[in-house]
């Protein structure tokens, strides 16, 4: 019996340490968010205070509002919602496919394109930028939303890699039963694969929609009219007025804006997104 108070005890003591060490690192990993609410609901007088209080009262939620009437976030998010919808739609149709022929199709040089697609996943970007660049400038869409959609929409080596590691966990058995039963290639793939991989597919749109939510670098270059800028490239104008008139509180409260939607997106993904991940090797 002591022995085994002994044991209980330990197991306490350590599972109490793991969760406080767990508490740490979410307070660690929150505090730039509750900084960033913080500040958001302050007035310039009270960003110039001193002491700093991290609520001083009274809070003003109407910056959220000075936002909306003072900066054209609305169209902001239109032109990301664009770049976001073509992107993602070509992206899941592109490596879906992809990734169904690299792992359920046998045909000669299979490995071979699939090293190519691994070898493509760690490409810089700021190696292709420049013929990317070129190759629009050709094509004449520099100044349209088009070179934000186009290289996401025709597939990405992440997203195919993790849709052909999931693919292969379905049994081969469901696609030989059903060519026995008459069905095409293209049934299979749409009737009996695809809505058994809706956990990847929910992968693919939260990465592909944080990519290019989040995306800076091609917006700067691509966009050179105010008309079309996506929400990092307002971000960036907004940040341009706040030097001078001191207007960090309203970059604070855009910014809780513009992270919203893509919380709200994964949130209600969650599940799948953790299921996804989980059975294409990506955990832990």
């Amino acid at each position: 019996m002591r022995h085994r108070d002994i044991m209980m005890t330990s197991r306490t003591r350590n599972r109490l340490l793991t969760l406080i060490f767990t508490i740490l690192v979410c307070l660690v990993f929150l505090s730039p968010f509750v900084y960033l609410i913080s500040t958001a609901l302050k007035s310039v007088e009270q960003l110039l205070t001193m002491p700093r209080v991290l609520f001083p009262l009274p809070l003003h939620p109407e910056n959220f509002l000075r936002v909306v009437q003072q900066f054209p976030i609305l169209r902001y998010f239109k032109n990301t919602f664009l770049v976001v919808i073509g992107s993602v739609a070509g992206n899941l149709l592109v490596s879906t496919m992809a990734g169904y022929a690299l792992s359920r199709l046998t045909f000669k040089g299979r490995e071979i394109l699939f090293t190519i697609t691994l070898a493509c996943m760690f490409m810089p970007l700021f190696l292709i930028i420049i013929p990317r660049f070129l190759i629009f400038q050709k094509l004449g869409v520099i100044g349209t939303l088009w070179p934000l959609i186009l290289p996401t929409a025709f597939g990405s080596p992440f997203c195919i890699f993790l849709i052909r590691q999931y693919l292969r966990s379905i049994p081969m058995e469901l696609s030989e039963a059903a060519k026995v039963d008459g069905c095409r290639e293209l049934a299979i793939y749409s009737r009996i694969i695809m809505p058994l991989a809706k956990p990847v597919m929910a992968t693919v749109v939260i990465f592909t929609t944080q990519w290019r939510w989040n995306d800076f670098i091609e917006p700067l270059i691509y966009l050179p009219s105010g008309k079309l800028y996506t929400i990092t490239m307002g971000l960036y104008t907004v940040l341009g007025t706040s030097a001078e008139e001191i207007n960090i509180h309203l970059v604070m409260a855009f910014l809780i804006i513009a992270i919203l939607p893509i919380l709200l997106i994964f949130l209600v993904a969650q599940r799948q997104f953790v299921e996804g991940t989980a059975s294409t090797g990506l955990k832990g």
